[in-house]
This record gives C-alpha cells, sequence and structure tokens, in this order.
C-alpha cells in the first residue's frame, strides 16, 4: 500500500482518465508538465480497456507515450484489461485514489491546462480544506463577461478540470432516482436547472434510464442537493480539445474555449457564497449558447404583460 497523503502542504497528485486518444493525452501531460509543480506532483493515469481491435493498437501507442513521459514526469499508470467506459473508471478510479490521498486533481486526456493551472487547484484546496460549504475547485470557466474580477461560486459541481477532498467525495451518490427523487421533493428542479437555462434535469433522467453514461450529472446533482458549492476562476485555466469528435460523449464544437489564464489565480478576495451576479450572468451565457428558452406557465405571461401595462 502507498504512504498515505493526509496534508496538503504535499503537492496533490493528480489524476488522468484516457482511453483511445493518445495525441490527446499527450496535449494533456505536456501541458501539465508546463506547470512548476508538475516536478513535485505525482500523475496517476488511468487507461480504460479497448472495445476493438483499433482501440487495441491506440493503447500500444499510448504506452509507448506513457513509457516516454514516464522519464519526465512522476507517473504511476493502471491499465484496465477490459473496457469500463469513462463512468466506471472515474467512479472506480477515484474509489481507489482516495485510498491514498485526502485530496485529489482530476482530468481527462482531452483536456490541456494552464501553467497556473496546478497553481491554483493546489492553493484551492489548501484554502478550503476544513470548509465543508466547498465542493470542489474547478479549473474551467465560462464564457461570459466576468461581473467580478475574482474567481466565483457556483452551486453544485462541474466536471473539466477539477480538484476535491475525499470527505467531499463520499457524498457522491451514484443513485440517479434517489437524486431525482430528492430533487422534485424539494422542488428544486427548476433552480436545478438554472431556471430553465440549461436542461440539467433532463440529463439526469437520461442517465437514469441508461440513454447516457455520465457521473458528471450526478456529481454535481449531489452536491447541489448539499448546498455545497464549487470555486471558478476568473480566467479560464482549462480548455477542451476533445470536443472535436473524437469523445464518445463529445460532440463537435470548441465554442466554449477561452484563450488559457497566464497570469495566478490571486483567491484572497472570495468570499464563500454564490455569486448571484455569476449566476445570472451563466443563465444568460447557456440560454444563448445553447438557444434555450424558459418556457413561462400562462400565469406568469399574464402577470408579466399587466407589469408591462401598469408602467
Amino acid at each position: 500500500m502507498e504512504e498515505r497523503i493526509t496534508a496538503i502542504s504535499h503537492m496533490s497528485p493528480v489524476v488522468i482518465f484516457a482511453f483511445n486518444r493518445p495525441d490527446h493525452l499527450e496535449r494533456c501531460l505536456e501541458s501539465l508538465r508546463n506547470n512548476k509543480e508538475s516536478e513535485h506532483t505525482v500523475f496517476w493515469v488511468f487507461v480504460d480497456g479497448p472495445r476493438n481491435s483499433d482501440d487495441l493498437l491506440k493503447k500500444e501507442m499510448i504506452k509507448k507515450l506513457l513509457n516516454k513521459y514516464g522519464k519526465l514526469m512522476k507517473l504511476k499508470v493502471k491499465y484496465s484489461e477490459s473496457n469500463l467506459g469513462l463512468e466506471k473508471s472515474v467512479i472506480n478510479g477515484l474509489k481507489e485514489i482516495f485510498l491514498l490521498s485526502e485530496f485529489a486533481i482530476i482530468m481527462e486526456d482531452d483536456l490541456v491546462a494552464s501553467t497556473f493551472f496546478l497553481e491554483y487547484c493546489n492553493a484551492g484546496l489548501n484554502r478550503y480544506q476544513f470548509d465543508n460549504r466547498v465542493a470542489s475547485i474547478h479549473g474551467f470557466s465560462y464564457k461570459f463577461k466576468r461581473p467580478e474580477e475574482q474567481p466565483y461560486f457556483l452551486k453544485g459541481a462541474d466536471c473539466w478540470g477539477w480538484a476535491t477532498w475525499r470527505d467531499r467525495w463520499e457524498y457522491f451518490e451514484e443513485d440517479s432516482a434517489k437524486l431525482i427523487y430528492q430533487l422534485l421533493e424539494k422542488r428544486l428542479k427548476k433552480k436545478f436547472d438554472l431556471d430553465g437555462a440549461f436542461p440539467f434535469f433532463k440529463m439526469l433522467i437520461r442517465q437514469s434510464r441508461g440513454e447516457v453514461n455520465s457521473w458528471a450529472i450526478r456529481w454535481h446533482a449531489s452536491m447541489f442537493l448539499l448546498d455545497k458549492l464549487t470555486l471558478y476562476p476568473d480566467r479560464t485555466l482549462i480548455n477542451n480539445n476533445g470536443m472535436d469528435g473524437s469523445g464518445t460523449n463529445a460532440g463537435k464544437s470548441k465554442s466554449l474555449n477561452s484563450p488559457l489564464a497566464i497570469t495566478s489565480i490571486n483567491l484572497s478576495r472570495v468570499q464563500v457564497k454564490e455569486s448571484s451576479k455569476a449566476r445570472r450572468k451563466l443563465k444568460v451565457f447557456l440560454r444563448n449558447h445553447y438557444s434555450i428558452r424558459y418556457k413561462a406557465s400562462p400565469i406568469r405571461l399574464i402577470l408579466a404583460a399587466k407589469r408591462r401595462l401598469s408602467r
């Protein structure tokens, strides 16, 4: 058994989930290697098993790539003999990592990090380690004009380059049916959907039916129901290169990407509460980006019309 890491004075381990995209994985590793903290960081790479002969060839390419980077970085590699899929790879991998460490930084092979990503994640893990209001530290930030020139909190959790603690991940609810029931029982469906800006609840329904395999929607719902918060940087530290049609669950688009931050993220002035301004900006951004409009009830439309007439 590896020595257990319990003090954040050590650099947090980084966990990377990979499958059959050696080019994406190389860009991910190279971006992390360019972080100054990488010299003192252990990188765990979980490589999912092949589905077919083409995947077997890609697996061999990934082995050669990881042998190369094993000479440049502190890598610990785990290969799955069978194909688990991303969902099970993440859930099983994090269960294993959290037996060894109280905290972890999590990446997928199609993500590219800023040179300040590891600094930000380690600083956030350190700053909020004993603040149970905080679910996670997130590296990606949405492409909308920030309401304040500083990081901000939003309710729930996210999945593009993030970090968390073992005691927060323990609250991850795998049973989507339970999450659906709780959201309905507490009448939180509308709020969960950002007032109709994005169909998170529908994603959870689809996951419960087996139509999509997503650990991320359950992680978000689990933290949302517990009223926990996730920290976002004021400038993005992560871009997703998997939106090129090569991923299992991703479409083909880079419209969410922004220039990566080239300076440190300052956490000293951030209040631990959801930013109402950031929430409003995000709702507008998502509605515009995905062309989703909230369908108001007839009563709501009548009241809105009365307000306009009374002006």
